[in-house]
This record gives C-alpha cells, sequence and structure tokens, in this order.
C-alpha cells in the first residue's frame, strides 16, 4: 500500500467526518490524498480518500515544507586524513 498526500490547499469544499491524523470524528474535513493498493493476481486495486482537519492539514503542510528544505550547511567531507 501507498499514500499519496496533496498538500497544495483545499481540494474540495470542507466536509464533516473524521481525520485520519488525529482520529477526531465529525470534524470539518478536506480531502488531502488516498490510500492505495495497486491490484494484482488475487488483489483488487483499493482507493481509499484521506480526510484531515484543519489542524492536521497545517500540521502536514509544516512537514513537507521542512522535508523540501535544503539543508542549511551543506555536508563537506573533510580534507584532512585521520
Amino acid at each position: 500500500m501507498s499514500v499519496h498526500l496533496r498538500i497544495d490547499g483545499p481540494l474540495t469544499i470542507p466536509a464533516m467526518g473524521p481525520c485520519f491524523m488525529c482520529r477526531r470524528g465529525y470534524l470539518a474535513v478536506v480531502a488531502i490524498g488516498e490510500l492505495t493498493r495497486l491490484g494484482g493476481p488475487g488483489h483488487e486495486p483499493i482507493e481509499i480518500p484521506l480526510y484531515a482537519c484543519e489542524a492536521c492539514e497545517g500540521q502536514l503542510t509544516l512537514l513537507l515544507a521542512d522535508a523540501l528544505r535544503s539543508p542549511v550547511r551543506p555536508y563537506v567531507p573533510d580534507a584532512l586524513p585521520h
């Protein structure tokens, strides 16, 4: 299975439902991606939409920004032999 997240802002009109991150129910949520499994011999392909509340969507956006940010100081190999 794989998770595909699209965090570029709300993709759908907010609806009421459970958040997949904080597991609270009946919140205003937006679709942010899907959980997928490819089909194969004896397996049906599955796509399950994932919904997140506003707080968790913000948390995922910050995680994505941190992951895409380049390091503050790039790695430089040591020039002196040990």
